[in-house]
């Protein structure tokens, strides 16, 4: 479920936003998600462009902040490395970002990259639930308490590996 896929421009007014990863990126306003309450944290920021770093695959992208360019995060499909990975959202956060389907909902968990890769974390505690058709976004924080704030990356296996 890629929320980068099949979003094309049909005429109006192209915007450009810096990041720190890419430099100076132009995108369209169907592109961005919308968080009515903000990240944990980060309440005040609304609207951010995701960026696939490798275009065709959700595997990691850069969430920008489209008010605050100097504000970004790192966001990893977390079923591609933790195959048992269930997040099960709640009815009230489905509502809140518009009651989909669940499979139009894609789930991404905020990775914190240190020098060392084994110091590096995920965040499966608190994903990031998407409505993949509206793009609307909230972050949940899940009951399950298997899963943590800060997640040993070393611990996530790709499958098959």
């Amino acid at each position: 479920n890629l929320i980068m896929a099949g979003y094309r421009f049909c005429g109006g007014k192209w915007m450009k936003i810096n990041n720190k990863y890419f430099g100076e990126i132009e995108y369209a306003a169907e592109e961005k998600l919308c968080f009515p309450e903000g990240l944990f944290g980060f309440e005040e920021q609304k609207e951010f462009l995701p960026i696939p770093f490798e275009e065709g695959t959700d595997a990691m992208i850069c969430l920008q902040s489209l008010r605050d360019e100097e504000l970004s995060f790192v966001l990893l499909n977390p079923f591609l490395f933790f195959t048992d990975y269930n997040p099960g959202i709640s009815e009230a956060d489905r509502k809140a970002i518009g009651s989909p389907k669940d499979e139009d909902i894609s789930y991404y968990v905020i990775g914190v990259f240190r020098e060392q890769l084994g110091d590096s974390t995920v965040n499966l505690k608190a994903p990031i639930a998407v409505n993949a058709r509206t793009r609307d976004a909230r972050q949940i924080i899940l009951e399950d308490s298997i899963y943590t704030f800060r997640h040993s990356l070393g611990e996530l296996k790709k499958e098959g590996e």
